[in-house]
C-alpha cells in the first residue's frame, strides 16, 4: 500500500513522489509509469509487488507490504505511549464573547493549591517520557501570564535535567499577544499558537467583553511578531478562519496575504462553525454537513491560488489524531477537573479525573482508555491514511455521540 506519510505532485509533466518521513523522493516521467502510480494511490496499493514500478517504490520504502504496515502501526502506537500531552486550562474566563462559543466562561481561575498539585505531577511525570508537551488553552490564557511563565520554566528545567523532547503551544484570541508578551512566552518555550479572526465578520462574531470591536488590534500584534528577525525567532503561527454559511468573499485571504504572504511562519486554517454547544451559535448560519465540506474546499482552494500557506494541508504520520487519543493526555480545567476533550467538558464520559488537594492527582484509568483505545477496522487496514488517523481522529464523536467520522471517505460511520 502507499502510505500516508508519501505524498506526490505533478510538475512539468512529471510525478514527483516523496517520503516526509524518510525524506527521499522519486520523479517519474514515463506517461505508463505515471498511469500505473496514479492507479496504486487510487486503489490503495497492490497485492503483490509483481511489477519493476512496485518494487522500486518498495525498495525506495514508497510503497510497503502488509507485513510492514503492522510494524509501522506499532511504531506509532510505541511513539503515542512516548508522549506526555498536557492542556491546561488556568483560567475559563475570557475577555471575548464570541456567540459560537461553547464554554460559560465562568470566571474561575486555578487556585494557588491546585497549580501546586499540577506541578507536582508534572515533575514526576514528565522524565518517563521522551516528549512532552504543553497546550495552553482557556478561557483566555494570556489572562494568566504568570501561571503560564511559572509552568513553563518547571518544564523547562526537568528538559535540561532530563533531556526530553519539550514542545509548547497555545490557543489563544491574540488580544493580548502583543510583541512583549510574546517574547515573554517564546523564551519559555511557547512557539506554536492557533489565533482566530474571522475574515471582515470578525468584530461581530469575536467581540471584546465590552461590545467593542477587537480585528485592529490583534491585527496589529500580528504585524508585529512578523516584524521578528526568523533568524532568532522560530515559530508558528495558525491563523483559524470560522466561516459561515454566506462566507464567501475571498478578499479576506488577499488581505492576509499582503500582511502574513511573505513569512512563512504564518498559515491559515479553514474551519467550518460548528454547533459545539452554548445558546449563541443558535442566531449564526452555520454549515450543515453535505455543504461544509464544498465550501471550506473552495476557500481552501482560493489560498493555494494566492499561495498563502494552508495549515488545511496536513500530512504525515499522527497528523489526524485527535489529542485526546493520546494514552497520556489530560486536560487540566481552572476549576480541578480533569478531562480528555476541550469541547465536551462537562459531559459525564469526559470526566478522566479530578485534583484532591490532599491525593494530588486521581484519574480513571478506565475512563482513559475508552478515550486512548481504537481497534482499525478492516476498511481502514486498506487507507492509505491509516498511519495519519489510526481510526482517532475524533473520540468525542464516538464516544458522546455515537458516531465516528472519517475526513477521508468524507462520510459519517454510525
Amino acid at each position: 500500500m502507499v502510505p500516508s506519510y508519501v505524498t506526490y505532485r505533478t510538475e512539468e509533466d512529471a510525478i514527483y513522489i516523496t517520503s516526509e518521513l524518510y525524506r527521499n523522493t522519486v520523479r517519474l516521467t514515463d506517461h505508463g509509469l505515471q498511469k500505473e502510480f496514479i492507479n496504486l494511490t487510487r486503489c490503495g496499493g497492490c497485492a503483490e509487488l509483481n511489477t519493476p514500478l512496485t518494487r522500486y517504490l518498495h525498495e525506495q520504502e514508497l510503497l510497503v507490504t502488509e507485513e510492514e504496515l503492522d510494524h509501522a502501526l506499532h511504531q506509532v502506537r510505541s511513539l503515542l505511549d512516548n508522549i506526555f500531552m498536557v492542556t491546561l486550562m488556568p483560567t475559563e474566563g475570557c475577555n471575548f464573547r464570541c456567540p459560537y462559543c461553547y464554554e460559560d466562561h465562568h470566571a474561575v481561575s486555578m487556585t494557588r493549591d491546585t497549580l501546586d498539585r499540577i506541578e507536582e505531577y508534572i515533575t514526576a511525570q514528565a522524565p518517563r517520557y521522551k516528549q512532552v508537551i504543553l497546550a495552553w488553552f482557556g478561557g483566555e490564557p494570556t489572562l494568566c501570564k504568570d501561571t503560564v511563565l511559572e509552568v513553563s520554566n518547571i518544564v523547562q528545567n526537568l528538559q535540561k535535567q532530563y533531556g526530553f523532547h519539550y514542545a509548547a503551544n497555545m490557543t489563544t484570541n491574540g488580544y493580548l499577544l502583543n510583541d512583549k508578551l510574546f517574547r515573554q512566552f517564546y523564551q519559555a518555550g511557547i512557539t506554536s499558537y492557533q489565533i482566530t479572526i474571522d475574515g471582515w465578520n470578525h468584530d461581530k462574531t469575536r467581540p471584546h467583553v465590552s461590545g467593542k470591536g477587537t480585528l485592529q488590534t490583534i491585527i496589529n500584534n500580528l504585524a508585529s511578531l512578523s516584524k521578528l528577525p526568523p533568524a532568532e525567532y522560530s515559530f508558528h503561527i495558525t491563523l483559524r478562519h470560522n466561516i459561515l454559511a454566506d462566507d464567501e468573499d475571498y478578499s479576506w485571504y488577499d488581505y492576509l496575504y499582503r500582511l502574513f504572504g511573505h513569512d512563512k511562519r504564518f498559515a491559515v486554517l479553514v474551519r467550518a462553525v460548528g454547533d459545539w454547544g452554548g445558546e449563541g451559535v443558535h442566531s449564526l448560519s452555520i454549515l450543515h454537513q453535505d455543504t461544509k465540506d464544498v465550501l471550506v474546499a473552495k476557500h481552501v482552494a482560493y489560498l493555494d491560488k494566492i499561495g498563502m500557506s494552508c495549515h488545511n494541508h496536513r500530512n504525515g504520520a499522527l497528523a489526524q489524531v485527535c489529542y485526546a487519543s493520546y494514552p497520556h493526555s489530560m486536560v487540566f480545567r481552572a476549576n480541578g477537573k480533569i478531562g480528555k476533550c476541550t469541547v465536551a467538558l462537562d459531559h459525564p464520559q469526559n470526566q478522566l479525573g479530578w485534583v484532591d488537594p490532599e491525593k494530588g492527582i486521581v484519574i480513571d484509568p478506565e475512563v482513559n482508555c475508552r478515550w486512548s483505545f481504537s481497534d482499525l477496522k478492516p476498511e481502514c487496514r486498506s487507507c492509505r491514511n491509516v498511519l495519519r488517523c489510526m481510526n482517532m481522529q475524533c473520540k468525542k464523536s464516538e464516544i458522546i455521540d455515537g458516531k465516528t467520522v472519517c475526513l477521508y471517505r468524507k462520510s459519517e460511520c454510525v
